[in-house]
């Protein structure tokens, strides 16, 4: 009957032991399930566009990665260095921690453009300094706070605003005037001036713009 007794209680403790260095090796740690980890990011975009997969790189042109956390995941962005010219393009990413692609920015620097600040992957820039308008095409907002996404509604004029570009010059955050943006700004603003009463006319006209 003893024997029986101890064979139970070394089963027991037994047991508890191991059970002990479950908990020790599993329950006692922080959880971090729901969360994605900067290097887990930085792999889904590689992943996702292999053009991508050499940075970062020391190899000239420089290539190099920029992250910034953000409350639900990751700001990442893959840039573009050059020789005289201290970033050539940038392209920026915001991943969920469900490993979903929420926003995708381009930066390419305009002439004249100060890119020498430190690069923010946030706004997609130097010197904080981003597109903040998401909708319209005749007052456009540069600033510190881009949208992370903009809202699916679309407004005349919208397709412009791939063209419009914000920098900082003379020390301040502002648009940057180019070409592209202004061509179909005038184009655009034509169409609303010809076809007011229209609305299907307006939309075929500015359709045409680019």
């Amino acid at each position: 009957m003893k024997n029986k007794l101890l064979i139970l209680i070394s089963i027991l403790v037994a047991i508890l032991f191991v059970g002990g260095i479950f908990w020790y090796l599993n329950g006692s740690k922080p959880t971090t399930l729901g969360t994605i980890s900067q290097s887990q990011a930085i792999e889904t975009i590689k992943n996702q566009f292999p053009e991508f997969k050499e940075y970062p790189s020391d190899k000239l042109a420089p290539k190099s990665i920029k992250t910034e956390k953000a409350p639900a995941g990751w700001y990442v962005a893959f840039v573009q260095e050059g020789s005289g010219r201290p970033i050539i393009s940038a392209k920026c990413y915001l991943i969920d921690n469900q490993i979903n692609i929420m926003s995708e920015k381009t930066y390419n620097p305009a002439i004249g453009e100060d890119s020498t600040a430190e690069f923010s992957p946030i706004t997609c820039s130097p010197g904080a300094c981003a597109l903040e308008t998401c909708h319209g095409f005749n007052n456009i907002s540069c600033g510190s706070n881009p949208p992370d996404v903009c809202t699916e509604m679309y407004e005349v004029g919208d397709k412009c605003l791939q063209y419009a570009k914000c920098g900082v010059q003379n020390g301040k955050c502002q648009q940057i005037q180019n070409p592209q943006f202004t061509e179909c700004q005038s184009c655009v603003q034509k169409c609303i001036d010809t076809n007011k009463n229209d609305n299907n006319k307006l939309f075929e006209c500015e359709s045409k713009c680019n």
